[in-house]
């Protein structure tokens, strides 16, 4: 991992505040299905988040629920000068605090997209972004249980827009229990558990996926 991003000044402009914290708790309770965590991720999970992507070559990463921009910034603190970052986060709330929160990268490496992930392929296509063009997907959502048309949106759109060797890499607050899912989607998948993060959770690395 490179620490490019902060040498090129592409670190957030504030630290996350605890009132993003506890917006981010209220929202978990409100949309459980759709946010896979009660708490925003720690810097641990931010990391393995994005251990499989490799930095060096990577010119494209997708983000999916960035939420109030834990992992986001681990993404900018790691990126080369070369890279495109396009970020998108559905909830109203959130984005603007993405926007508060990384006012100074928006628009260098990093793109914020407000959408649901249903239509994930055309929002894609409408950021320019070619058939096999994207390097690594770091999803903050819990896509298991998301509604059945948008996870066949994230699965179409990885069909369509991923390179042979890119990862999907997808946290969750429940280790191992939906391994199953991710093995009928994806021919490869590895666990990485992360004990210090609230709750403790991990991240499925993902490639290879199947056919719908």
């Amino acid at each position: 991992m490179t620490d490019g991003g902060q040498r090129d000044g592409l670190s957030s402009n504030r630290p996350a505040r605890i009132s993003d914290h506890f917006l981010f708790m209220r929202k978990f309770f409100r949309h459980r299905r759709k946010i896979a965590s009660i708490w925003p991720s720690s810097r641990f999970m931010a990391r393995a988040c994005i251990s499989q992507v490799n930095f060096s070559q990577a010119r494209l990463i997708v983000e999916l629920g960035a939420g109030t921009g834990a992992i986001t910034q681990a993404i900018l603190a790691a990126i080369r000068p070369t890279t495109r970052v396009i970020s998108i986060e559905r909830d109203g709330d959130f984005f603007r605090v993405l926007q508060d929160r990384f006012h100074g990268s928006a628009g260098h490496h990093l793109e914020f997209l407000q959408g649901d992930v249903t239509h994930l392929t055309d929002m894609l296509r409408g950021c320019g972004v070619n058939d096999g063009g994207v390097d690594a997907f770091i999803s903050g959502l819990g896509t298991p249980s998301l509604p059945e048309t948008a996870r066949e949106g994230i699965l179409h759109a990885l069909q369509w827009a991923a390179k042979p060797d890119c990862v999907f890499s997808n946290i969750t607050e429940i280790p191992l229990y939906y391994l199953p899912f991710y093995r009928r989607h994806f021919g490869d998948v590895q666990f990485e558990f992360v004990p210090l993060n609230v709750p403790p959770g991990g991240v499925y690395h993902c490639r290879q996926v199947k056919r719908l």
